[in-house]
């Protein structure tokens, strides 16, 4: 179990709300709040690990600084949504203001582009757009959030801007979900104005409004995740340099398309990316909805798949690449399938006629192995072939249960596996065969039609051999029928 973080002057552990927080260590320090991983304890043994986000201590007598501590706070509370972190609360010990919120196992965005381009193994197209999807599902749900009936703003908009959209603000967990983090200089409905220039968020994802220190809706917010949509597909830093080269590529709207730089950029892709990127708040997305909308259709119309579970699986890989260990939760049923097949072919690890493999490392006996090389070497002599030969003209031996197809071919002398050369007559003695008689036909002989009232049909005449004898029964017939007419 990990010790708790220890007071400097008594050693003993820190707790904050009346015992109820219990301080592990220190994860970072900014330049308003220290951060710490805490357990939470309450009654049957409860525990749960949160993060500790304590404004410092020297700054919580600035009013300003305090307010905006708070604020970021009433923000948190009212916030539910899977692609944002959690707050689940705010107290002070001694005069100083804290905030209990959801502990995320995970790491930044930007560190996870770094540390998978030291592996040669970049965000893959389909993970970053499905990411930033994920982050504008998230922006559009607290860009929409309304307040609760009953509270000062009941069933009106919150007005809640970011303002610091930016890779670090976007944490992809271990699970491969992406949670919008850092509320401190997000602005809504009912805070107290602040000067625009006062805190700013970073230069490098500042829409332009924000960089000439205009006012600020939530089409900023869909231009700070543009940049990084940008940076993150092309792999390429939009924005960088001296503080005044940024701010005039803001304000005159340079930007140089994604194919500008990667030929083989999507068209679809490049389209939506652009469009976040309008200089003029008014051409930009209305609704990161619609952005999240268009960044799904998008993967579902290229056929390109991601999601959470395909996400983690390639954290899994960034890990084995830095000598760790795969998540056997996450291994699919066809890498199972795969590694099953595999271990069948492998005939090192079978045993064979009830014989182990010999250990890796002796020199098998003669009679396991080297007989057999012996044999096929004295054969292959004898017919003057090489080994490599032999085997290749070997008939394969057929599986269990299965016939042999055909008798199995005697191997042949090598002078007869050379080519044939037959002797070639000259033209006068090729003897042609004698061409066969044309069958001959026998027309047939004349249609008869019946009359129409009978049905209309017609019928083959009779062969013109039997005519004659036709004919002659007709008058032997008609004289029998006269002889026969006189008598009676």
């Amino acid at each position: 179990m990990t010790e708790p973080h220890a007071s400097a002057a008594t050693g003993a552990p820190v707790t904050l709300g009346n015992g109820r927080y219990t301080l592990i260590r220190q994860l970072a320090t900014g330049g308003m709040a220290e951060i710490y991983l805490a357990r939470q304890n309450a009654m049957a043994g409860f525990e749960k690990d949160v993060v500790i986000k304590r404004m410092k201590p020297e700054l919580a007598v600035d009013a300003r600084l305090l307010e905006m501590f708070i604020d970021e706070a009433r923000i948190g509370a009212v916030l539910n949504h899977p692609n944002i972190v959690h707050v689940y609360d705010v107290e002070a010990e001694g005069g100083v203001p804290f905030i209990a919120m959801e502990y995320i196992v995970g790491e930044e965005l930007n560190e996870l582009c770094r540390r998978g381009l030291g592996h040669g193994q970049f965000l893959p197209l389909e993970h970053a757009v499905e990411l930033i999807r994920q982050a504008a599902a998230g922006m559009g749900y607290f860009h929409a959030k309304r307040g609760a009936a009953g509270s000062q703003f009941g069933g009106e908009p919150l007005d809640i801007v970011h303002c610091d959209i930016s890779p670090t603000n976007l944490l992809v967990t271990e699970d491969g979900f992406l949670k919008v983090i850092d509320f401190g200089i997000a602005r809504a409905k009912g805070q107290r104005f602040r000067e625009e220039g006062l805190f700013p968020g970073k230069l490098s994802y500042m829409s332009p409004e924000q960089a000439l220190r205009q006012r600020c809706d939530h089409r900023s917010d869909i231009f700070s995740l543009g940049v990084v949509l940008y940076e993150i597909t092309v792999g390429k830093r939009l924005f960088k340099g001296p503080a005044q080269d940024v701010v005039r590529r803001l304000t005159e709207g340079v930007i140089e398309p994604p194919t500008f730089i990667k030929r083989d950029f999507p068209g679809g892709l490049e389209a939506i990316v652009m469009r976040a990127l309008e200089r003029h708040a008014g051409d930009r997305y209305q609704s990161a909805y619609d952005l999240a909308d268009d960044l799904e259709e998008f993967l579902r119309d290229t056929k390109m798949h991601s999601g959470p579970v395909r996400i983690a699986r390639y954290l899994d890989q960034l890990a084995i690449a830095a000598g760790g260990q795969r998540r056997p939760e996450l291994i699919s049923e066809d890498e199972h399938r795969q590694t099953a097949k595999d271990e069948e072919l492998d005939f090192d690890s079978q045993v064979f006629g009830g014989f182990e493999p010999a250990p890796e490392g002796t020199v098998a006996p003669a009679s396991d192995w080297d007989e057999y090389e012996e044999a096929d070497a004295e054969v292959a002599a004898a017919l003057g072939l090489e080994l490599e030969q032999l085997r290749l003209i070997r008939t394969p031996v057929p599986h269990a249960g299965e016939p042999a197809s055909g008798p199995t071919p005697t191997v042949r002398p090598p002078q007869t596996l050379h080519r044939t050369e037959l002797p070639l007559r000259p033209p006068s003695e090729v003897v042609r065969p004698e061409p066969r008689p044309e069958p001959r036909l026998t027309p047939p002989g004349p249609l008869v039609t019946a009359p129409a009232g009978d049905g209309a049909r017609a019928i083959a005449g009779p062969p013109p051999e039997i005519t004659p004898y036709l004919v002659m029964g007709g008058v032997a017939a008609v004289i029998v029928a006269v002889v026969l007419y006189f008598l009676l």
